[in-house]
């Protein structure tokens, strides 16, 4: 280890292990969030070696690995310490910061880019979670989430249980959501009522789809088709009774059409293209040869 690096190991060690994380460590809910704590440990060639607990002058005190958990009480000088072999760990909020080595801590502690891309990260997250609240959540239909869980089925992801399920619609931000607990009772009402009806299996509050959604889902697609050719025969005859109805007006004289081109009466239009004009001079009978 460099001189700098051990200047730099006796500034920010102590204060760090001044922060030293307890176990265990919340990560979730109001506790993880207000979490502000490290852990350092040294690794031996990437396995775990020596849990540091605190820093006595130059000497690293805390816990050996004894191949199963750190038990083993232990102090270790920091001249002998391999700078690589240094990590940090810094639980921030329900963020985790790691560096490699006592220059990346330094550098990370100087520049604050790793805690400036959290705070950015979670302000869009923020900001994305309020576009997701203003959008109302959408149930789908009973059929809908029957083909939902059929493809769910089809690609091995069942059983699933309810929560999981309002995952895959809707993401996890559902949990946020103002309507979200109540959107979370609809879905809960649809599987069951699908499970009454035979289509879906219910064990340990995990749905699986049952024999019988298939035939389901097969009679509502062939209800579909039928209605879907109803409505556009009915389409086809409604544009053929309106035209009806206007050559009926036509004939009956309802509705007048001008006339482009009469062929009512064709020898008096020959006559006409075959008249000299009114001011040409007339003819002169042909002479008679002599």
């Amino acid at each position: 280890m460099t001189r700098f690096q051990l200047f730099l190991c006796r500034h920010y060690l102590p204060k760090i292990l001044a922060q030293e994380c307890e176990n265990p460590i919340p990560r979730s809910g109001e506790e993880g969030k207000n979490v502000d704590c490290f852990s350092v440990k040294i690794d031996d060639r990437g396995a775990p070696f020596f849990w540091v607990r605190s820093m006595v002058g130059d000497d690293l005190v805390g816990f050996e690995w004894d191949g199963s958990r750190f038990s083993v009480q232990k102090s270790l000088d920091l001249k002998t310490l391999q700078p690589q072999n240094l990590f940090i760990a810094h639980y921030y909020g329900l963020a985790e910061v790691r560096y490699s080595g006592i220059s990346d801590l330094a550098i990370g502690r100087i520049t604050r880019w790793p805690y400036t891309r959290i705070n950015i990260v979670h302000a869009l997250n923020r900001f994305d979670q309020y576009l997701f609240n203003k959008k109302k959540l959408i149930t789908k239909q009973r059929i809908d989430l029957l083909k939902f869980l059929l493809q769910k089925h089809l690609d091995g992801k069942t059983p699933i249980s309810s929560l999981d399920l309002m995952v895959d619609l809707y993401s996890i931000k559902w949990v946020l959501h103002p309507d979200g607990d109540a959107q979370h009772k609809k879905v809960n009402f649809y599987l069951d009522s699908l499970v009454r009806s035979g289509e879906l299996d219910k064990i340990d509050y995990k749905y699986s789809v049952a024999g019988a959604a298939l035939r389901t889902i097969e009679e509502y697609e062939e209800e579909e088709r039928k209605h879907t050719e109803t409505v556009k025969m009915q389409r086809r005859m409604f544009w053929l009774t309106l035209v009806i109805a206007f050559l009926t007006f036509v004939q009956a004289g309802l509705i007048k059409i001008p006339t482009l081109v009469d062929f009512s009466n064709p020898h008096t239009q020959v006559e006409n293209k075959i008249l000299p004009p009114s001011n040409a001079p007339p003819k002169q009978p042909p002479a008679l040869s002599k």
